[in-house]
């Protein structure tokens, strides 16, 4: 009796352990297939990554992966048919020779991707920060410390309105009169020095500096860039000193300018383009040039006026002329007068010794031109630079300082847009489908109907 107890007893326990046994080996094997579905998740979103915009990378050092894979239409659908492909050249693989089931891959989506343009260009500005940081790079002319905010002042003072106000007020004057040999009253002309001066005024700051308009980039873009689609969600000037003066010198080691043209982008100018964002090389060159004739003239003014030589030299050339000897009211406008034109000339002087290489400090002691070269009416040639002061490159990384974060970071991805588009001829290239960062959801169905759901986001940064 005994033994047929036992007997029962053993069978029972050997069902019980056969099953326990079983449940064990069942969740062995689905554990065993998510553990080689998200090792192939991960590789497969790995490779993905491994995919980034080699003309991106080597042209401006970013590392993105661009949606239209070299001709498509760009969307998120280009990158899962990409993960599905490596997904599935995993899954074969880990299906060959496997003792145990392989998950088939169900949905594959893409979400949430972080692109370059995302926050108005902040995450390619990070990825430049950290190109400039991870090599070392520091440019003399992206240090400007205290200069913008100079230049800034400079701007907000029109020493050509004020000039022109001057001579509408000469121009008003009553002129002296004197008997002629007939007995006829007639008017003295003035003869002041300075009109001449002033009628180059309106004459084109490329003329004036004798700047060789065959040689001036010929590049001209369309308006179908990221910076004409977005707004800037926020006003004001970068505060982070640090950071805007890496930038800075990133965007002068990658782009081009006036003294170092990009010979192989759209255009030569790129950095003129960043600051003016007008759509050809001669419209920003001449954009750029007018707002440094600006500065250096309201600097010049400054200075002119409290020169005693020059104001001294300016009122006997004054004094000298017949109707101011006839009517003295003219004496005090008329010097003024020619103390501006001096100082219209120094600034074609100063410009051209900037464009030449040169340097101009924005407060500067010396003066190259004078009251004579008024009275002679030509126009002179290149500052003679002492060494010191800013470059031409200097004060236009004043001006990109001066830009608002969102247009400086839109122009810039502008930039890089056309040239993209440019060398490979892929006009759908856009930094809004070149992603950094991205969440994919994977389906999948393993032995017993058993259904995975993976989630993962991966990025280079």
């Amino acid at each position: 009796m005994m033994k047929g107890y036992l007997t029962v007893f053993l069978s029972l326990s050997l069902s019980v352990l056969a099953g326990f046994v079983l449940l064990l080996t069942g969740s062995a094997i689905r554990n065993g297939e998510k553990l080689r579905l998200e090792g192939d998740v991960d590789i497969a979103m790995n490779s993905a990554l491994a995919e980034f915009s080699i003309p991106l990378h080597e042209r401006y050092g970013l590392l993105y992966v661009d949606l239209t894979y070299l001709g498509k239409e760009p969307s998120c659908a280009n990158l899962e048919s990409r993960l599905r492909f490596y997904l599935g050249a995993n899954r074969e693989r880990d299906g060959n020779g496997k003792p145990w089931g392989v998950a088939r891959i169900g949905k594959v989506s893409v979400r949430g991707i972080g692109t370059a343009a995302q926050g108005n260009g902040s995450s390619m500005k990070r990825q430049a920060l950290c190109y400039i940081r991870d090599r070392g790079i520091e440019r003399q002319e992206a240090c400007i410390e205290g200069y913008p905010a100079r230049a800034e002042g400079l701007e907000q003072t029109d020493a050509m309105e004020e000039w022109r106000q001057l001579q509408e007020q000469i121009a008003g004057m009553e002129l002296p009169v004197i008997q002629n040999e007939e007995g006829e009253w007639e008017e003295v002309l003035l003869g002041n020095p300075a009109d001449r001066i002033f009628g180059f005024s309106g004459s084109d700051v490329l003329y004036l500096l004798g700047i060789n308009m065959g040689k001036v980039g010929g590049g001209r873009i369309r308006t179908d860039y990221i910076s004409a689609g977005k707004r800037s969600d926020h006003a004001g000037k970068p505060q982070n000193t640090l950071e805007e003066e890496a930038f800075r010198s990133y965007l002068f080691e990658k782009m081009g300018n006036y003294r170092k043209k990009k010979e192989d982008g759209l255009l030569k100018y790129q950095l003129e383009y960043i600051v003016c964002g007008h759509g050809s090389d001669e419209e920003n060159l001449r954009a750029v040039i007018g707002r440094l004739f600006l500065w250096r003239f309201a600097a010049n003014v400054n200075q002119i006026f409290g020169n005693g030589g020059l104001c001294g030299e300016a009122q006997a050339a004054a004094f000298s002329l017949h109707a101011v000897s006839l009517k003295p009211e003219f004496g005090e406008p008329v010097t003024r007068s020619i103390l501006y034109a001096c100082a219209f000339l120094e600034t074609i002087a100063d410009v051209k010794c900037l464009l030449d290489g040169g340097r101009v400090e924005m407060d500067k002691s010396g003066w190259n031109t004078g009251i004579q070269q008024v009275l002679e009416g030509g126009l002179p040639g290149a500052g003679v630079s002492d060494g010191e002061g800013l470059t031409y490159e200097q004060y236009l990384a004043c001006m990109l300082a001066l830009l608002s974060e969102d247009t400086r970071n839109l122009r810039t991805m502008d930039v890089m847009e056309m040239d993209i588009r440019y060398l490979t001829g892929n006009p759908l290239f856009s930094m809004d489908w070149c992603v950094e960062r991205f969440t994919a959801d994977i389906m999948a169905q393993g032995g017993w109907n058993y259904e995975y759901a993976l989630t993962r986001t991966y990025g280079y940064y």
